[in-house]
């Protein structure tokens, strides 16, 4: 099964990243020591000075009595050198905590049978090391010099650029922190980036929940930017009633929902009430309504659009219900649906009914 990147694909959670935490009074997984035999993970390194350091790798997500879980800490020997031998669950995100006079971290997405080796010098542990072991090494050691710069569209353009030139790299759990962080980064190319990375890792592993949490965070970018007019609606033009034409661009200037139904369709039928008397409330407010059908029969629409009361004048068909036109420009998998498009022609709702399109129209409105 291939991860359906479209524009229209909606849910709600957020990312394995370090926004969300559970609390747990015992751990998911056993940590093993650093003394097992067994290990599944090597965390090896050397910290030049780093002799008075107490050095831990730890779950940050996971929390126990509100701390990370810690799977195993280590002293550096004379010469600096350490290592840390753990079973983990599964990829994920850890953090690499280098306690002493002063507390760095170093993020890293870890996968059983991962051996990574970490050099650096204690005082600047924080910002410059050099890795080797795994792909995303050179990631790594690039990612704690940016980060240093404490410069954040330096480091969102940075994840950007990784995250599309290599999309199934576990690194990217680490960069989909930033490639999207504020505001000022939000645009259609950066959700696509990170679609291909979701896309990447589902199609890989749709078990794991590391795929599925980049999946569904996707969908919640997707969600938020197909609310605040990110995308511009496709334009389509088609017959109306009258035998002549009417196009989506006819009607910029307002706010235009755009109503997908048929005659044949029994909840669109049931809905019809009220959407004729959201139509009357705010008819008035620069606001209206396009009705596109996926009849195949002229007179049952007609009769239809007569019996329901559907007054406004923007009514059109192609007349090929299922194969119209309409259906693969806007992705349609079921109707009712509708579209709320702003006088600029862009999107900023999807699918509003009852309720939700009342309330979306009273943000609008103040009304």
């Amino acid at each position: 099964m291939k991860l359906k990147l479209s524009y229209f694909f909606i849910a709600c959670i957020l990312l394995l990243g370090h926004s969300c935490s559970s609390e747990y009074d015992e751990p998911s997984f056993e940590a093993q020591s650093n003394t097992d035999k067994n290990p599944n993970t090597y965390i090896r390194g050397r910290i030049l000075d780093g002799q008075d350091t107490e050095i831990s790798i730890e779950v940050p997500l996971l929390k126990s009595r509100g701390k990370n879980i810690v799977l195993a800490t280590t002293k550096p020997d004379t010469k600096g050198q350490f290592k840390l031998n753990v079973n983990i669950p599964g990829l994920g995100y850890y953090l690499l905590k280098i306690k002493g006079a002063t507390l760095d971290s170093i993020s890293l997405p870890l996968a059983p049978s991962d051996s990574i080796f970490i050099e650096g010098h204690r005082d600047s542990i924080s910002s410059s090391i050099q890795a080797k072991g795994v792909s995303w090494a050179k990631n790594l050691e690039e990612y704690q010099k940016i980060r240093a710069l404490d410069n954040r569209k330096t480091l969102s353009d940075f994840a950007a650029k990784t995250m599309k030139r290599n999309p199934q790299s576990a690194f990217n759990i680490i960069l989909s922190n930033h490639i999207m962080e504020s505001p000022e980064d939000w645009n259609e190319e950066r959700i696509q980036i990170f679609g291909n990375v979701a896309a990447e890792f589902y199609n890989r592993d749709p078990q794991s929940d590391v795929a599925l949490n980049f999946v569904k965070q996707f969908e919640i970018m997707q969600t938020y930017m197909l609310n605040n007019g990110f995308y511009e609606a496709p334009d389509f033009e088609s017959s109306n009633i009258n035998g002549g034409t009417v196009s989506l661009s006819d009607l910029r200037g307002k706010y235009v929902l755009i109503d997908f139904w048929a005659s044949w369709c029994v909840p669109c039928r049931r809905e019809n009430p009220n959407v004729v008397r959201i139509y009357k409330k705010y008819k008035k407010k620069d606001f209206t309504i396009l009705s596109v059908s996926l009849d195949e029969d002229m007179s049952k629409w007609k009769a239809a659009i007569q019996k329901d009361g559907l007054e406004w004048p923007y009514h059109v068909s192609d007349l090929k219900g299922w194969n119209s036109a309409v259906v693969p420009l806007y992705k349609i998998e079921g109707i009712p649906f509708t579209v709320l498009v702003n006088p600029e022609g862009r999107i900023i709702g999807m699918n509003l009914r009852g309720q939700n399109l009342e309330a979306r129209l009273k943000e609008i409105f103040k009304y």
